[in-house]
């Protein structure tokens, strides 16, 4: 008995030593253009993400771009189809602003405000817009202060809700003021979200208006109107030698301390992109945008990253082993991006279990949702999907363990790369079992027949087994005596 335990006993340590020796085997973009402004950046205006970046959380001057979060605010709180009638707060802006040349108790439509900003760049509608809404939702009596402080407000609330947390805005126009200002990275999210606003999107790419500023309204209004004849500052759009045939907006801004500043978007192969340039002396503005949509459309396509389907293999725990150690992910709807071919093979998934840990604990049913896929990109999330379990996961019992590590050893001590160190471990088992059968046979020898023999004493084994037998005699019948 004691022979087979220590038997047992070596082939676990061979099976440990079979295992430990076992061998598993484990599973550039372009250039960038060179950019002359300040600060810039480029992103795809469908996802938001940033393709380039230059300086682009320094504080700067928006310029003119401000009108575009102006637009904004005043779409978010009239109707386009609603008209202003133009007040004295266009006589408050500096002398040297960029105009329209609207006039006092002129009425014009939203929609024209909206091109009045746009188009001409003017700070006086941008003036007399501003506080068109703040009477609309405070009431006409307020003040010219008080007027420019609630939009003011809701232009920095509006901001905010965007995701701008680096920018503070003191008018509606852009005139410049040190506490006016803002960064290329806030100065996107307000672009791509004004991009949003079909009114915006189509008056963005205009060249240029002309018409009544009243509209089809200009002979039911209580008020003078005029005609406009608008031209747009936007150089990529207009038939000069900066022109970009897949230029589609948006807004031009200067100041002598902003410098030329452009919000650029531009169109090919339903891929939409969006510049922001921040001081970049003419014709500098126009070349980075330009430069920086080549190089984008050059290298950068809608890219199915992860198909619908199998898109991960979840670690189990707990689980039968027989069925083995992982079981696929799913998800329901595929994942693009624009991105490098380059960009797209490199995408790395993360699993995010519901349970809060670092593996799936069985058992699982089939079609369960057990976590989140995570894909990221150079460290940065730029996808997210909810995976479902491929099939069902049991949970482990005494009996499929024990017959899974039976076929464990087996497998681990005929495996080809580890036949040399099971060869060693054999032999070892070998000797031991012929050095115990060595030393039984030679007990074996000596324990009843002939003489006893060691060093000091010759014994009589046969006296020596009597006395034994008598023993074991004399304790059975003590004990028959003792319940007789």
């Amino acid at each position: 008995m004691k022979i087979i335990k220590r038997l047992i006993a070596i082939m676990l340590t061979a099976a440990t030593i079979a295992s430990v020796f076992s061998i598993t085997a484990l599973a550039d973009t372009s250039s960038a253009p060179d950019v002359t402004a300040t600060s810039a950046i480029l992103i795809n205006a469908d996802t938001g993400r940033i393709l380039y970046e230059k300086n682009d959380h320094a504080k700067m001057y928006p310029a003119s771009m401000t009108k575009m979060l102006t637009a904004m605010v005043v779409l978010d709180n009239m109707d386009i189809t609603e008209t202003i009638t133009v007040d004295s707060s266009i006589n408050e802006i500096p002398w040297d602003s960029s105009r329209a040349g609207v006039a006092v108790g002129e009425v014009l439509t939203v929609e024209n405000v909206i091109r009045g900003l746009i188009i001409p760049s003017g700070n006086d509608i941008a003036n007399a817009a501003a506080s068109a809404v703040a009477k609309k939702n405070l009431g006409s009596d307020i003040t010219y202060n008080e007027a420019m402080d609630y939009f003011v407000g809701l232009m920095n609330d509006k901001a905010k809700s965007l995701g701008c947390t680096e920018s503070n805005f003191v008018n509606p126009h852009g005139y410049h003021d040190d506490n006016h200002y803002t960064t290329a990275y806030d100065m996107s999210l307000i672009a791509q979200a004004a991009m949003e606003y079909d009114t915006i999107k189509e008056i963005a790419a205009e060249t240029s208006f002309s018409g009544n500023g009243a509209g089809k309204q200009k002979y039911n209004v209580d008020g003078t109107t005029q005609e406009y004849t608008w031209y747009s500052h936007n150089e990529l759009i207009t038939d000069t030698e900066n022109y970009y045939e897949y230029a589609t907006g948006i807004k031009t801004g200067f100041t002598d301390e902003a410098g030329d500043c452009l919000a650029a978007s531009a169109t090919k192969d339903n891929e939409n992109l969006i510049a922001i340039i921040m001081d970049s002396e003419d014709p500098g503005r126009w070349e980075d945008a330009t430069n920086l949509f080549e190089w984008a459309f050059e290298n950068y396509d809608l890219i199915e990253y992860r198909q619908a389907g199998v898109a991960a293999t979840a670690t189990l725990e707990g689980q039968n082993n027989l069925k083995g150690d992982t079981v696929d992910l799913t998800i329901e709807t595929s994942l693009s991006e624009y991105m490098t071919a380059d960009e797209a093979a490199s995408v790395v998934t993360e699993i995010v279990y519901d349970n809060g840990g670092d593996t799936l604990i069985a058992p699982v049913e089939q079609g369960e949702k057990i976590g989140t896929l995570r894909f990221l990109l150079n460290g940065d999330v730029i996808g997210e999907a909810e995976a479902y379990a491929a099939a069902e996961v049991k949970k482990a019992n005494i009996f499929n363990n024990s017959v899974y590590y039976t076929k464990l050893f087996f497998s681990k001590i005929i495996a080809r790369e580890n036949l040399k160190y099971t060869a060693a471990v054999i032999v070892v088992i070998l000797i031991i079992i012929f050095i115990m059968v060595v030393r039984h046979r030679r007990k074996q020898r000596y324990k009843i027949k002939g003489n006893y023999r060691n060093r000091a004493v010759t014994y009589d084994t046969s006296q020596i087994n009597s006395r034994k037998r008598r023993r074991r005699r004399n304790s059975r019948r003590d004990k028959y005596n003792k319940y007789k």
